[in-house]
């Protein structure tokens, strides 16, 4: 197994940070259909997330929103690459700022798509960073 993670501080309130990855409206100001990305679906509990990109797609079941601490989505179709992974966010809430921890887990290895993904995840994580810190776009 082979997972993608990454970590940054955020000078943010956690509910901040939160509004960007647990809201339909928060996830497409770092997912942005001018970058080729289209969201349907619903950001709940239970429900289920298309995110389109290109000609591919993938549907990510809605398994935790704790508020204003953790989001995991489970891939439920798409890529064989992303079935059967999970994407969780985790915000840790320190008094100055906070953690976001990424993690994009369960890849059954570390094939030419898995960095591609790394890399595309990374810069998600850097455009909710500063959307979160005003910076954004």
């Amino acid at each position: 197994m082979a997972d993608i993670m990454h970590q940054v501080a955020i000078n943010a309130a956690s509910k901040e940070i939160y509004a960007l990855i647990a809201t339909k409206d928060g996830l497409q100001k770092w997912l942005r259909p001018e970058d080729g990305w289209k969201i349907n679906g619903e950001q709940s509990l239970g429900g289920v997330l298309t995110f389109h990109y290109g000609e591919g797609s993938h549907q990510m079941k809605v398994v935790i929103l704790e508020r204003d601490k953790q989001v995991r989505w489970a891939c439920i179709t798409g890529s064989p690459e992303w079935l059967e992974t999970t994407v969780d966010f985790f915000i840790e809430d320190n008094v100055k700022k906070c953690v976001l921890q990424f993690a994009h887990n369960g890849w059954r290895e570390q094939t030419k798509f898995f960095y591609e993904c790394d890399q595309v995840w990374a810069g998600c994580v850097a455009d909710i960073k500063k959307l979160a810190e005003g910076d954004g776009r």
